[in-house]
């Protein structure tokens, strides 16, 4: 297990996010210092855990591009 804190800036993680998009590595959980909202990509999409369903609904309505096309979301 690795952890680090960086400041956020334009960019920052995309070479980490083309290494689990390429399946490259697996594993990785990012997100702010509080880890209010951990972000987990992988090789087929990601997965944001948020801690209530207004949250989760509100992103989901931000991003309904992002979503799979298969009936059930997934």
């Amino acid at each position: 297990m690795y952890a680090e804190t960086r400041p956020w800036r334009r960019g920052i993680v995309d070479t980490l996010l083309r290494a689990v998009a390429d399946d490259e590595i697996s594993g990785v959980i990012l997100g702010p210092p509080d880890l209010r909202w951990p972000y987990h990509p992988y090789d087929g999409g990601a997965d944001v855990i948020l801690s209530t369903r207004a949250e989760r609904d509100a992103l989901k309505e931000r991003h309904r591009a992002w979503l799979s096309r298969h009936s059930s979301e997934l």
